[in-house]
């Protein structure tokens, strides 16, 4: 498939799409933004404006009809990701979706059959798992350094007094588990694969929000897991993972950090990797050359985790009792 320009399509204007299309620039010339969608006339004509962009549309089904873009970036609410994720790969254009890529794991299993039944690239954009410092740590693990692993620790809470409202919003998604639990449980599993067994308590709010959830996962290698999240305090937002042999710390914002410390009986190695950006460039030029390629799953990006990690919110939200729209749907027709 020989795309020597890929032109990429914004959907919505909000701050992690401004985040996104600021770091699109930071790809070589090609990697273009040629149009972008939002509620508002107004906000896409502005985010236009900023970005260079050349056509802007008041409603996402004009974008993905208009027959400039070949993939599309959605960084709407998550409730709205999965009616536009499937608009787009049904009119055969790519998808790369900010996570969590649905509400619920059924969503996502229909997304991932739509776009092999018409045969067009999807992927959700956990940017955690192209950040290269990330992959450093992973291929690190997989040298054995440390041993086989047996206890991954990891954290993301975060507070202030104004939080966003959607985070707040049952029926937006909102919670800690969607925005922040979904990197240290991505984080464990990356490490030690699906959990044979997963525990989990949560404290909510009087509208069933989780402001505070901790969880346990149990493996029959003998390995475990330690994860929380939250929205009621700022915790140190650290990961490990620990084997016989030693360990490897990622520090402060694991998810997207700049070093991380490998310790083994030699002593404590601080390991810098060289990145740049904010970090979003490194999915968007996952996603093309993927594109280029042909393929419908961007490798580091694979649809199994996308589902499995869901599997795993769905099981520990209905263990602490959140529910959010669509956790009833019938998708079967």
């Amino acid at each position: 498939m020989g795309i020597d320009r890929v032109r990429w399509g914004i959907v919505a204007t909000g701050n992690i799409s401004t985040q996104f299309t600021h770091d699109l620039g930071l790809l070589p010339d090609d990697a273009v933004a040629t149009a972008v969608a939002s509620r508002s006339q107004d906000n896409a004509d502005r985010f236009a404006a900023e970005f260079g962009i050349p056509s802007a549309y008041d409603d996402y089904r004009k974008l993905i009809d208009s027959g400039d873009v070949d993939v599309i970036y959605i960084g709407t609410p998550h409730p709205q990701h999965y009616a536009i994720a499937r608009t787009a790969l049904q009119a055969g254009i790519a998808v790369l979706c900010e996570k969590p890529v649905t509400l619920t794991a059924k969503q996502a299993r229909d997304l991932v059959a739509v776009a092999a039944e018409h045969k067009t690239l999807f992927a959700e954009a956990m940017w955690m798992r192209t950040n290269p410092v990330i992959q450093a740590v992973f291929d690190d693990l997989a040298s054995g350094v440390i041993g086989e692993p047996q206890q991954v620790v990891a954290d993301f809470a975060f507070h202030n007094s104004s939080l966003p409202s959607r985070l707040l919003d049952p029926a937006l998604g909102g919670g800690s588990l969607m925005d922040g639990g979904i990197y240290p449980m991505t984080f464990a599993y990356m490490a030690l694969g699906r959990p044979a067994e997963v525990k989990a308590v949560g404290s909510l709010n009087e509208d069933g929000v989780d402001l505070n959830v901790a969880m346990a996962w149990r493996y029959d290698s003998g390995a475990v897991a330690a994860l929380t999240c939250g929205l009621r305090s700022q915790n140190p937002w650290v990961a490990s993972i620990s084997g016989p042999e030693g360990s490897l710390q990622l520090p402060h914002r694991f998810h997207h950090p700049e070093y991380y410390v490998r310790t083994t009986a030699s002593g404590a190695e601080r390991i810098d990797v060289p990145t740049h950006g904010r970090g979003y460039h490194y999915e968007a030029g996952a996603v093309m050359e993927a594109l280029r390629a042909g393929a419908l799953e961007v490798p580091a990006l694979p649809h199994a985790a996308t589902l499995e990690i869901l599997d795993l919110l769905d099981e520990t939200r209905s263990q602490i009792g959140v529910r959010y729209p669509g956790d009833d749907d019938d998708l079967s027709g």
